[in-house]
């Protein structure tokens, strides 16, 4: 399935004027999706006073935002991927990424939709091929699921056994589809102690809302804590 027009119109307002996505109609509606996820984080980021800019995997300032269409290795110079770069005065830099793999407790990797890492640690994996971010370097990280149809418990439990692996703490599930309220997939996500969120299009001003605000508070406790 081809993106929607409408997410390629959010991607391109979240990256700004001076960037252009790498992605168009004729790529998959579900790496529109993640992108479309990255921009929410990277908005939420500047909403909370984050100066951005944006560099590429050999640190050129790129006019193409290069999204990784798999998952992939921090280090991977394959195309010239691209990453956001997140400041907050006074605090340790950070980056947001698409598609990249992380190290879990078990030293398991793990593909991470979107995540948002600590940027001296992303550098050190950047220098070295045969290492990967750790999740405890990792602030955020986010679960993109976009189906055209029901989704299924299976890809929650999926989602439950990562964060076991990676951390609880910042970890999001987020799904294009709407829940009902006697969902019992809704019913499971609402008892577990990480954020989620259902029917995330540019057309669902709750959910958006929410799903900002979550994303936001993530950012704002990071600015909280202390070195």
């Amino acid at each position: 399935m081809p993106i929607d027009p409408v997410f390629l119109n959010e991607i391109q307002t979240a990256l700004g004027n001076a960037i252009t996505p790498s992605l168009t109609s004729a790529d998959d509606a579900s790496d529109g999706f993640e992108a479309y996820i990255f921009g929410l984080v990277i908005r939420a980021a500047q909403n909370e006073g984050a100066v951005l800019s944006f560099r590429d995997v050999i640190y050129n300032t790129p006019s193409t935002f290069v999204f990784r269409t798999s998952p992939g290795y921090i280090s991977s110079t394959e195309k010239p991927y691209t990453y956001g770069i997140i400041d907050f005065p006074g605090k340790p830099i950070l980056e947001a990424h698409v598609g990249v793999r992380i190290s879990g407790r078990s030293n398991v990797l793990h593909e991470c939709d979107v995540a948002v890492i600590d940027q001296g640690e992303a550098e050190i994996c950047r220098q070295n091929a045969n290492v990967h971010p750790r999740y405890s370097k990792v602030m955020m990280a986010v679960e993109c699921k976009f189906y055209t149809n029901h989704i299924g418990l299976g890809l929650v439990r999926s989602f439950v056994g990562l964060i076991s692996d990676i951390s609880k703490k910042d970890r999001y599930f987020v799904v294009n589809t709407p829940l009902g309220p006697q969902d019992s997939i809704q019913s499971y996500l609402s008892k577990l102690s990480q954020g989620w969120e259902h029917g995330v299009v540019p057309s669902s001003i709750n959910s958006l809302s929410r799903l900002m605000g979550s994303f936001q508070n993530t950012f704002k406790n990071y600015k909280a804590r202390r070195r």
